[in-house]
């Protein structure tokens, strides 16, 4: 058996988050917290009981600290985590919004230690000794040493049999359409699982069609097995092999956009770990209400919490 459910490499950022409705021009405080695509996943994960690694280059400050603790609080194994005598620790600036109100992100990452993250540091035996090993397009737009490692990492997993599972995610703050193609085509030609949202699709590939059609030409120009594509409040649809799913966005306040394709894809994940692929985008989308629902980017609630989630579906108002 393998020793590892899921790996997964990234940048994970100190998150510092104003009141809901206040704007950081007339914050008296700000709630710190930790953020980053692949972690936020590995914890979801690591909450449903799964054995996730999470592998990254961190500034041995405080503040680093406080990142890798955060993460290991959550049974994240971060025993491969790489210290940094050199460069910082990047920052994630949310002025969250209110109701309908739109919430503001803002990034503060040049020189950050994870910029010279190298496939070399990486844990390789742990990556190789895991069921899935799991990226985002993140992470190779921080800088040409992080793209290398993403694109090395997964030529690694699969070639050792490993299952790669990749989350587009893509960030105009860090990098442009065209570019963003071109280094992502590459990363995820023949992998196991893809993860694009509709509006990334639009931007970065400039493909805007029907989602059936999308998924079908995405696989079979990429080879890809399974693709997945989120839709907003329309949900997310999915083709499994040969088989076609969609499922309904699950109805619910809103407290924090931020996180919730990364709760998606851990619901996917977590489905496709024990075969469970028609349940997998119900999955997705219950972890992703669960995020929406919390002031954290992540979701610790657990198998309890996601499945009493799936079984509150189209329900509203009080559960006693």
């Amino acid at each position: 058996m393998k020793s590892w459910d899921l790996t997964t490499l990234g940048s994970t950022m100190l998150s510092l988050t104003t009141d809901p409705g206040v704007p950081l021009l007339s914050s008296e405080g700000v709630r710190l917290d930790i953020a980053g695509a692949e972690s936020n996943c590995a914890i979801a994960l690591a909450r449903l009981g799964r054995r996730v690694a999470w592998h990254s280059k961190v500034a041995r400050t405080p503040l680093g600290e406080r990142v890798v603790s955060g993460i290991r609080a959550h049974g994240v194994d971060v025993s491969s985590v790489v210290w940094s005598e050199r460069g910082r620790n990047e920052q994630m600036w949310v002025e969250a919004g209110r109701g309908e109100n739109r919430t503001v992100v803002s990034y503060d990452r040049s020189g950050s230690a994870v910029e010279t993250f190298k496939i070399p540091e990486v844990d390789l035996d742990g990556l190789k000794d895991s069921r899935f090993f799991h990226a985002t397009g993140i992470t190779p737009a921080l800088s040409e040493d992080c793209r290398n490692t993403v694109l090395d990492a997964v030529q690694l997993a699969r070639k050792a049999g490993v299952r790669v599972s990749f989350d587009i995610n893509y960030r105009a703050k860090l990098w442009g359409p065209l570019r963003a193609r071109e280094v992502l085509s590459t990363i995820i030609s023949g992998i196991d699982v893809l993860f694009v949202g509709e509006d990334d699709l639009g931007t970065v590939w400039e493909r805007r069609g029907d989602p059936e059609h999308e998924l079908r030409s995405l696989q079979e120009e990429f080879g890809i097995a399974n693709v997945v594509m989120t839709r907003g409040s329309s949900g997310a649809s999915g083709l499994f092999g040969d088989q076609l799913d969609a499922h309904e966005a699950f109805r619910g306040e809103v407290v924090s956009p931020i996180g919730a394709g990364d709760a998606f894809a851990a619901g996917v994940l977590h489905s496709l770990m024990q075969d469970e692929e028609l349940l997998a985008l119900k999955r997705g989308c219950a972890m992703a209400a669960l995020a929406r629902e919390s002031r954290s980017d992540y979701v610790v609630g657990g198998e309890q919490a996601l499945e009493a989630r799936m079984g509150e579906e189209g329900h509203t108002g009080l559960s006693r």
